[in-house]
């Protein structure tokens, strides 16, 4: 048995201020907090090369994509504004495994539970959490989530962007799509 094909790329970069830099882990000392969900492939949750594939020994047919340049790097530039202005309280960036995972691994290193509604997404469960599409979950405090969504919308990323849950104390990620239950299990 061998390993799927990969290219690791390295990088490294100056930062300006290394008390801004974002981490996966989510914040519960931060009040009511939302979880936002920055969709690049805009509800086109292809799953072609997924892990999700992989783990059923298939490939899929179409594979994420950089559908819009321009869009990529507005999110970028959006993201380095919200930053600036203290407006995220952590980052994660939605890769292999998905959204599901990406929501797992921010609660596992901030060790806490998820309360996350899918009903804003499609309807399709397994594909809106499994999809590899480019695309990041950004912690918020409740009180910014609508200064964060207008910042959004003016970097023409309104049509990318859905509030999708919130975080708590607990210890249980319970993901619904609206009233029905889709996964409920201790972290």
């Amino acid at each position: 048995m061998s390993a799927p094909l990969s290219l690791i790329v390295s990088a490294f970069a100056p930062v300006v201020d290394v008390r801004r830099t974002l981490t996966p882990q989510l914040r519960t000392d931060k009040g009511d907090t939302d979880l936002v969900l920055i969709d690049l492939g805009r509800g086109r949750n292809r799953l072609g090369g997924s892990a999700l594939a992989q783990v059923y020994r298939q490939i899929g047919d179409m594979p994420p994509d950089v559908d819009d340049a321009t869009r990529l790097k507005a999110m970028f530039v959006a993201l380095q504004d919200l930053n600036r202005d203290g407006l995220i309280l952590a980052y994660h960036d939605r890769s292999d495994g998905g959204l599901l995972v990406t929501l797992c691994e921010m609660a596992f290193a901030g060790r806490c539970g998820l309360d996350i509604d899918l009903s804003g997404l499609a309807q399709d469960d397994l594909s809106v959490l499994f999809n590899e599409e480019l695309g990041v979950v950004l912690q918020v405090r409740h009180s910014d989530s609508d200064d964060v969504l207008n910042l959004l919308e003016h970097a023409g990323l309104g049509a990318c962007c859905q509030l999708i849950g919130t975080v708590n104390e607990g210890s249980e990620i319970r993901i619904r799509h609206g009233e029905r239950l889709v996964y409920a299990e201790q972290r």
